[in-house]
């Protein structure tokens, strides 16, 4: 695709864009995605323009029409021979439809470009097929052909050059009304069928040009008997009379494939079959009780919709890897793990077990598809364990104030937090259950809850801050609507901020950390048996710089964390930050808490820059107000 046509469509489906993700989308630089939104705008004229605003590219429509009929004239242009991709789909495609070897003049004529693109698009196509067992065989002048085995020509045909071979092939109407109603007879949905014909067209090119199928790999003969073969047997027995042709058992199991290997399950089962491979709910079982031993998420794997969708999930990947079958990548990985960091940290270990289990390795597709699916199940989990934050306003300055402050508070606090207003009184209110009193100016109560005072008119960012830095019996930080600060920041203080010796190690710097909340009284030995059993399971480091240990006790009365940094020059490698943390039973407090602590500590680690600048900290204000430039920083690029 061409980059205007690339940066359009990526703007239209995820609404906005970081430069980075974008240069990463196109292959190219920064510079180069601010020049190509340059010559965008001008192509857009007054119908529309795409502005950079808190670090991320936004598409705004001015005049709907007139911006249709540039988008379509731009998206219509990536069709044209002018992009790399599509020529060296084209090349894939001449060469291998061709029953006689192809001269790069006839290529370089029948795409009106010089001899010398087609050689550099031939160089490209090779390196795309070193991978497989396709290969480019022949000499420029004399012809080219492919060359290799025959389910892996499809492949690369179905992956890589789909459209140019098959966009104006037609299959005929007796063949599509066959396969229609074979469709409809398993009830497919609309994905899938398209899906399916893609498979189905290839196979009817193929084998009508005399290329059969003539031996398949005997894995694929695990899905004789399956769901996913009647269905093909079905389609075969349907369409053999149509060509004329008796379909062999080779060509039905590919029929079969996408089937088997579709991504998302929402028809009956295709897999089922008198045998399967592997377990799928044992294996889904190992991915949580590791995901439990080695993050400690606090938290056990709930029976729900989530994990049994995400269950029929690990059994079509496991298809799709054992048949090399290749999801699209919908999502930039970058852009994912950035958003979701515990999710994508729990893939990788989903990953991890896969290949230890069965020996496929998840490629960067799946890996994001995967992360998606963990990220639904944490929100899931975070639903089901929830209780709604309660705000009492107590103001005597009438009903209309009360119903100010609280529809300004509703666009900061939780969606389902739960609101009671409380006329002022000398006697002290009745809070039962109460997380948060709002009280307006003049009323100077002394609660045990925690309170804060507001005006009818008040600075929401500064209330943001002061919300998340408050502490909560039964909630950790809240999830606000704004730039919320570091959560971090607000799990600690100056007495549980250390610097730690240069030579620590990381058991070293644990011990001082532990020794330092005892002192204070946060934590016992109890919490410090419980800690070293965590680590014997496995080991509490993010990565080589940064350490999470972190562990639950009974007789914790609430969360307690300590921080320590070794500082280190920047060329020095080893372990730099650890952040300990102390958490209750999960029946004593709300674990979204050590989620987002998760979910920060990652961020934390991927960003070798300022993992180098907290490392030489020497005090907890200092941090404080880097973690505020940072927080406030990152947020506004997500936003």
């Amino acid at each position: 695709m061409q980059r205007a046509a690339t940066i359009l469509t990526q703007l239209e489906t995820c609404l906005s864009a970081a430069p980075e993700a974008l240069a990463r989308r196109l292959g190219v630089g920064v510079r180069t995605v601010a020049t190509e939104v340059a010559a965008l705008n001008q192509s857009l004229g007054r119908s529309g323009s795409v502005r950079l605003a808190d670090g991320r590219y936004r598409l705004l429509v001015v005049d709907v029409e007139a911006f249709r009929e540039v988008r379509d004239r731009i998206t219509g242009e990536q069709e044209s021979f002018n992009d790399p991709e599509r020529r060296s789909a084209f090349i894939l495609a001449r060469l291998t439809r061709s029953d006689a070897p192809v001269t790069t003049e006839v290529l370089a004529a029948e795409m009106n470009v010089g001899r010398s693109t087609v050689s550099g698009d031939i160089a490209s196509l090779r390196d795309l097929l070193a991978h497989s067992g396709v290969a480019i065989e022949g000499r420029p002048h004399v012809g080219l052909r492919v060359s290799g085995p025959e389910l892996e020509i499809r492949t690369m045909l179905l992956r890589h050059a789909y459209h140019a071979a098959y966009d104006t092939f037609p299959i005929g109407p007796e063949l599509e009304r066959a396969f229609s109603e074979t469709a409809d007879d398993f009830h497919f949905g609309d994905d899938l069928r398209a899906d399916l014909l893609r498979w189905l067209t290839v196979m009817l090119d193929r084998t009508v040009n005399g290329h059969w199928l003539s031996e398949i790999p005997a894995a694929y003969s695990e899905i004789n008997g399956t769901q996913a073969h009647v269905y093909a047997a079905a389609l075969a027995a349907r369409i053999s009379p149509l060509i004329d042709e008796q379909i062999p058992p080779a060509e039905v199991l590919f029929l079969a494939l996408p089937a088997a290997g579709r991504r998302t399950p929402t028809t009956a089962d295709l897999l089922s079959g008198p045998s399967a491979p592997v377990d799928v709910e044992d294996l889904v079982e190992r991915i949580f009780d590791r995901i439990r031993n080695t993050m400690n998420l606090g938290f056990d794997v709930e029976p729900s919709d989530v994990v049994v969708e995400f269950s029929h999930h690990v059994g079509y990947m496991m298809n799709r890897l054992r048949y090399s079958l290749h999801v699209d990548r919908t999502v930039d990985e970058r852009e994912l793990r950035g958003r979701f960091p515990v999710a994508s940290r729990m893939a990788e270990v989903a990953r991890d077990v896969i290949a230890e289990e069965t020996g496929l390795m998840m490629d960067s597709a799946e890996l994001t598809l995967a992360a998606t699916y963990f990220q639904v199940f944490l929100e899931d989990h975070v639903a089901r364990q929830h209780r709604p934050f309660n705000v009492a306003i107590l103001t005597g300055h009438g009903p209309g104030t009360a119903r100010l402050i609280r529809a300004q508070l509703s666009k900061l606090l939780p969606q389902d937090t739960t609101y009671a207003v409380l006329p002022a009184s000398s006697e002290p209110p009745h809070l039962e259950g109460v997380d948060l009193v709002v009280t307006t100016p003049g009323s100077q109560l002394r609660l045990d809850v925690p309170t804060i005072e507001l005006s009818e008119v008040f600075d929401r960012g500064e209330l943001i801050r002061k919300l998340s830095a408050m502490r909560f019996a039964h909630h950790g930080p809240l999830a606000l609507s704004g730039e919320s600060g570091s959560m971090l920041v607000s799990l600690l203080d100056d007495e549980r901020f250390l610097q730690l010796p240069t030579d620590s190690s990381s058991a070293d710097g644990v011990t001082l950390l532990l020794d330092r909340l005892q002192s204070l009284g946060m934590v016992s030995d109890a919490f410090r048996t419980a800690l070293v059993e965590r680590e014997a399971l496995a080991p509490m480091q993010i990565n080589a710089e940064v350490a999470f240990p972190h562990a639950s006790a009974h007789d914790l009365q609430g969360v307690a964390c300590a921080m320590g940094v070794i500082p280190r020059g920047d060329a020095e490698e080893g372990l730099r930050i650890i952040f300990l943390m102390a958490v209750p039973l999960k029946t004593d407090y709300d674990d979204r808490i050590l989620l987002r602590a998760y979910d920060e500590i990652i961020r934390l680690s991927q960003d070798p820059l300022l993992v180098r600048k907290v490392s030489r900290l020497n005090s907890y204000i200092q941090f404080f107000y880097l973690m505020e430039d940072y927080t406030e920083a990152t947020t506004q690029g997500r936003h």
